[in-house]
């Protein structure tokens, strides 16, 4: 069923679209104004973000390289592991305030993921810890601590020996 229109109304609609057509074209272009600056904003985000995001892939790259350089020795020591392999930071809550900030105090622990892995050598086991199967973690932990299992000769007073000299050598087992 189709509308028809009177002389009257056609002319009446005709009128107003001849009064609606400024303001439709000026709608017109203010949306083409706004898409404009829209494509424009758009590109300076995408320039900004892009030259962020750049940034923070060198700043990502140069910590990289640090953590790398530090773990390189714990990746000759353990195989190719590093320290986020193998120990995990702990944050633990002591339920203590500080009195200058109001802030509560946090106690920070690192500790290894897998306890086992891990092992340094106990003094006293000689060559047979050595020349192990490798990844083989029989025995470990059941020889005796290196104070017990090779007490040290007392020396006499007032004569110094090469671990007196040096006080950290019996704690890291350097002789």
């Amino acid at each position: 069923m189709a509308k028809t229109f009177s002389k009257i109304e056609i002319n009446t609609i005709k009128t107003i679209a001849k009064n609606v057509a400024p303001y439709a074209a000026k709608k017109e272009r203010v949306e083409n104004q706004i898409k404009e600056v829209e494509e424009k904003v758009a590109e300076q985000i995408r320039k900004r973000v892009a030259e962020k995001i750049e940034k923070l892939e060198a700043e990502k790259k140069s910590y990289q390289d640090i953590i790398d350089s530090m773990n390189d020795t714990v990746k000759k020591i353990t195989d190719g592991y590093t320290t986020e392999d193998l120990v995990s930071r702990v944050v633990e809550h002591t339920g203590k305030m500080d009195e200058k900030t109001g802030k509560e105090i946090l106690q920070t622990r690192y500790v290894l993921k897998y306890p086992e892995t891990v092992v340094p050598p106990v003094e006293g086991e000689g060559q047979a810890a050595q020349e192990g199967e490798g990844d083989s973690q029989e025995g470990v932990g059941d020889a005796a601590p290196a104070e017990e299992a090779a007490p040290e000769a007392e020396q006499p007073a007032g004569e110094e020996t090469q671990n007196d000299a040096d006080p950290f050598a019996q704690e890291n087992g350097w002789q």
